[in-house]
Parts: C-alpha cells; structure tokens; sequence
C-alpha cells in the first residue's frame, strides 16, 4: 500500500463523463437514484445496506452534505469493473478521507448475511441458526420470527470497519480485498486514468 505523507493510492471506475467533469474541477458526489437505478428490482435491500453504510461511516469520517452515498474505491486495481464508456481513475487520497473495508465483508452486507470478527464467531452464529433450522440467513432479517437473531445480524455489520483503524494507524493491509468508500472524488486527489 502506498501511503506517503498521509495519502493512500486508490482505485474507482467511473463513467467517462463524471471523471471528465471532475477533471473539469467539479467534485463528484454519489447520489441514492444511482444506487435504486443501478439494482431496479432488489432495490429495497439494497438500499437499506446503503443507507445503513451512510450512517455509519458518517461517523468515522465527516460525511458532505451533497453526498448521499459512498463511491466505492479499491486499494487493488483488480477489483475495478472497467467496461467501455467509463474510466478506472487512479487517486491520491488522504488516508483519513476514506473508509476502509473489505469488499467480502461487504458482500455480507448486502445479502443480509453476519460479519463476524473471526471465522469462529461467524461459525457460533451459523450454529445458532442450524438450531432454528434456518438455512438462509436473510430469513432472519426478512421475517418477524427471529428479532433476537435479527438484532444480532444487524449489530454484526459494524464489524464492517474493524479494519479502518489498523488501515489508517499502521497502514497495514491484512486483506488484499480491501475497499475504501469516498464521500466524493476531488480533482487534486486524480493522479493518472485508463480508458
């Protein structure tokens, strides 16, 4: 990871006209009508994830006004989407303007699944499903059956940021999955693109 004097190289891809008009000086802010554009039919989910992400990482870095929602950075490359008509933008970002994860981690999320800090602790809570016999679970977070279960989910998907600190602190990349949401992408922080 490169992290001179407090900037972290990250990766995001973006249609060709944000990154055009953010080269043009305007900041580029995520809005929630990309997001329900972008999953029309699981929506719903999704955008719960969303909103629930935004609150949460508000918390950790101050969160504009104009921003919605993250836009979604990646410490390695290779996990940048590119297809043609966007553009994968290299970006020099101060490491306390990002949001660190990792993108399995976020996966959980969205399918409503647990985000345990171990492996062991997320296999105790596969356990405990087993018991209900519940075999997805999201049936957990969907249904009114199970609020103690829910409640354990949901608060298992603040473990989402336990990375953000040792990231920030040590620069430290324990995972190569790692993931950085960005309240907004600023001309200065451009360092090179690919089209």
């Amino acid at each position: 990871m490169d992290r001179k004097d407090g900037f972290i190289e990250l990766y995001t891809v973006q249609l060709n006209e944000i990154a055009d008009s953010v080269k043009d000086g305007h900041c580029h802010y995520v809005k929630m009508k990309y997001i329900e554009d972008k999953y029309r039919e699981v929506k719903g989910v999704f955008l719960n994830a969303y909103r629930w992400y935004v609150r949460q990482a508000a918390v950790i870095v101050d969160k504009p006004e104009q921003a919605e929602s993250a836009v979604w950075s990646f410490v390695n490359e290779k996990y940048t989407d590119w297809h043609p008509g966007y553009t994968v933008m290299k970006l020099k970002v101060p490491v306390e303007e990002a949001v660190f994860f990792r993108m399995s981690d976020w996966n959980k999320v969205l399918n409503l699944r647990y985000v345990g800090r171990t492996k062991d602790e997320e296999d105790q809570y596969f356990e405990k499903l087993e018991k209900y016999g519940i075999k997805y679970e999201g049936d957990v977070y969907e249904t009114p059956f199970y609020p103690q279960l829910k409640g354990e989910l949901a608060a298992s998907w603040t473990n989402l940021f336990r990375f953000d600190r040792e990231v920030k602190s040590e620069g430290l990349l324990v995972f190569e999955d790692m993931q950085a949401g960005l309240w907004c992408i600023k001309k200065e922080w451009v360092a090179g693109e690919r089209r």
